[in-house]
């Protein structure tokens, strides 16, 4: 008799388990980084930070400015200055901001499940140099990225907080960048 019940509890189990598993939903998000159009890594190296949080991907290039005004140069670079979007470089202020300083900092946003830009935000960032400096670059939005100059002029670490003002609140990344050696001209 007791046999029959612990076949019976056992077939149950069985069957209640084989239609939970049969039941699940299988997810259609696509949980890896989509690839936009025009995306930096395609024109820059590999970028010094990279993080996913709360579908968000964020990356960071920080760049000197020879190497940058060289990008400004090429037929990409000239394409981007004509290019007439709200993101471009409109005025010699934005331009000569951009251009400031030793480096410059890139920093690009996206959301992952749409593959898109995130709409209605602004960036800035706080950098805390090796002698305990502490300087803030707005941002400037730009065809498919945040940018600014910024003056990395110590060997060290370098702490960074990107603050990203998205629309209902705000995001913080934070990492630390080390300087090795300053170069001689930029």
């Amino acid at each position: 008799m007791k046999t029959k019940y612990l076949f019976l509890l056992i077939a149950i189990l069985l069957i209640v388990l084989t239609a939970t598993m049969i039941g699940q939903t299988t997810s259609n998000m696509n949980k890896d980084t989509v690839k936009k159009e025009n995306d930096l890594s395609d024109v820059l190296s590999k970028p010094i930070y990279e993080s996913t949080v709360d579908s968000l991907n964020t990356k960071v290039w920080i760049i000197s400015q020879r190497k940058n005004k060289e990008m400004l140069k090429t037929t990409t670079g000239k394409t981007m200055a004509k290019m007439k979007d709200k993101n471009t470089i409109e005025d010699k202020s934005t331009k000569a901001a951009i251009i400031s300083g030793t480096h410059y900092f890139i920093f690009d946003v996206t959301n992952i499940t749409r593959g898109k830009e995130v709409a209605d935000t602004s960036a800035k960032v706080e950098v805390v140099s090796p002698s305990k400096k502490i300087f803030s670059v707005n941002l400037k939005p730009m065809m498919n990225h945040f940018g600014g100059g910024l003056t990395i002029d110590e060997e060290g670490d370098y702490l960074f907080t990107i603050n990203l003002n998205i629309g209902t609140g705000y995001k913080t990344t934070q990492f630390k960048y080390a300087v090795k050696k300053i170069a001689a001209a930029y």
